[in-house]
C-alpha cells in the first residue's frame, strides 16, 4: 500500500507544470522549431566579429551604464559549436573578458542550446527553437549568487550584417529586476 501511495505522489508531483510566471518565460516546445536541411546555419550567421552598443538598465543592485561590447563568434569543435567571448570596450569592465559562451543544435530536444558564462561567476542557460522570421527568442535562466533569475533574450535581424537586442529578467515572482537593450553591427 505505501508503495502505491509513494507512486501516485511521485506521479502527481511529476504532471504539475513547470512554466515561469510571464507565458513569454515557458519553455520552447518542439513545434516552433523552422525546418531546415542545416540545423546548425542559425549559429553559423554569426560567425565573424561584432560590436554592440547599448545600455544596461537599472536594477536592485545597479545604476544604469552604457556599455560598447565586442563580440567574436567562431565555429569549433568541427563546426558543431558556435563559441563567443565579449570584450568591453566601453563601460564598467573596460578591457576585459566578460563574458564566454556557446551554442549548439541539440537533435534530441529539436533546439539550439546555450550557455553564457560572465564575469563575477554568473552563468545563463538558455534554448530557442531558432529564427522566426527576423526575431530569435531565447529563455531560460541567470544563475548569480544564490538568485536564478528567468531570462528572456529577443534579437531582432535587421539584414545580414546588424540586430537589435533586448534582454529582460525577472525574479521566480515575475517582478522585472533588469535587463538591457544594444544594437549590434558585424564588423567583418
Amino acid at each position: 500500500m505505501n508503495r502505491i501511495l509513494l507512486a501516485f505522489a511521485l506521479l502527481t508531483l511529476s504532471s504539475f507544470a513547470q512554466s515561469g510566471p510571464k507565458d513569454h518565460l515557458k519553455p520552447h516546445t518542439p513545434a516552433t522549431q523552422l525546418t531546415s536541411s542545416d540545423p546548425l546555419s542559425f549559429e553559423r550567421w554569426f560567425v565573424g566579429d561584432w560590436i554592440c552598443t547599448g545600455i544596461q538598465h537599472d536594477s536592485p543592485t545597479a545604476p544604469p551604464v552604457r556599455f560598447i561590447d565586442r563580440f567574436r563568434f567562431r565555429m569549433a569543435l568541427g563546426d558543431s559549436w558556435l563559441m563567443y567571448r565579449l570584450n568591453q570596450v566601453e563601460g564598467p569592465h573596460k578591457g576585459q573578458l566578460t563574458l564566454i559562451g556557446t551554442i549548439t543544435w541539440d537533435a534530441n530536444a529539436h533546439l539550439h542550446v546555450r550557455r553564457d558564462m560572465n564575469i563575477g561567476g554568473s552563468r545563463m542557460d538558455m534554448t530557442t527553437p531558432g529564427w522566426n522570421g527576423n526575431s530569435l527568442v531565447s529563455t531560460g535562466y541567470m544563475v548569480t549568487g544564490d538568485q536564478k533569475l528567468l531570462a528572456k533574450h529577443t534579437l531582432i535581424r535587421r539584414g545580414n550584417d546588424s540586430y537589435g537586442a533586448t534582454l529582460e529578467f525577472t525574479d521566480p515572482a515575475g517582478v522585472p529586476v533588469g535587463g538591457e537593450e544594444a544594437d549590434c553591427k558585424r564588423t567583418r
